[in-house]
């Protein structure tokens, strides 16, 4: 038997895996939460468009693999292939929860950390990017209950060691209050106005930074140049 790696056939399946992530249904008549969350990212993405790295693709390819299986098994049938639970529009403001029930949306997240951190300290603080986007569902679908489901996809085991890393899953009830939601809603608008002028104008400066850990792989890092509002991040990229 002879065996030899076929890099010409693997370039033909990153184009496969990039044409079916560029066509996933998706309408470009607004902005989405997810555009919201980090708007200098969303900034740069439609400033100075960027094509997608053979890593974003398999990353993207696993994220969606995992939510595809974990909602197929725990979610209704879905409609024209989506992987979410469909999109939805108010206040001019797209989303698409995970999953809808009529209990309220449901957030599915995967993580790569090797710990879990929300076992021995604040949910509300080690998922706080989780939680802004389930709570944009909720304010938006005027619902005050959600659930977020994190599934780890090699975390430390307690009782195990370090190498003894095993798939895992937490699963939180949130339940906002409706000066929440409200306040919540006014940041979406707000948010989504400011996004607005900032791509009209071409000026990222305004928007506030994505958190620090984006920089590192950011490919606009020396366009967006945001150690001029944080000086640490001048060095986010260099190698230690």
């Amino acid at each position: 038997m002879k065996i030899v790696r076929d890099k010409k056939g693997e370039e033909k399946v990153f184009d496969q895996i990039k044409k079916y992530l560029a066509a996933k249904p998706r309408s470009d008549k607004g902005w989405h939460v997810s555009d919201l969350l980090y708007p200098r990212q969303t900034f740069w993405r439609k400033v100075k468009p960027l094509p997608t790295t053979d890593e974003q693709a398999l990353y993207f390819s696993l994220g969606h693999g995992h939510h595809g299986i974990l909602e197929a098994m725990l979610g209704p049938k879905k409609v024209d292939n989506r992987s979410d639970a469909g999109e939805f529009e108010k206040h001019g403001i797209l989303f698409s929860p995970d999953m809808r029930f009529k209990e309220g949306p449901v957030e599915i997240e995967t993580s790569r950390a090797m710990y879990i951190k929300a076992d021995r300290e604040d949910p509300a603080k080690v998922y706080e990017g989780y939680l802004k986007q389930l709570g944009s569902y909720n304010a938006l679908m005027n619902m005050p209950n959600g659930k977020l489901l994190v599934l780890f996809l090699n975390a430390v085991k307690d009782g195990l060691e370090k190498w003894q890393k095993k798939p895992q899953l937490r699963l939180y009830k949130v339940a906002f209050e409706k000066p929440e939601l409200k306040k919540i809603t006014a940041w979406l608008l707000k948010r989504a106005k400011d996004l607005t002028a900032a791509v009209k104008k071409k000026k990222v400066d305004p928007l506030p930074l994505c958190p620090d850990w984006m920089c590192k792989g950011c490919g606009w890092f020396h366009q967006c140049k945001p150690w001029l509002v944080d000086k640490p991040r001048k060095h986010a990229q260099e190698k230690k």
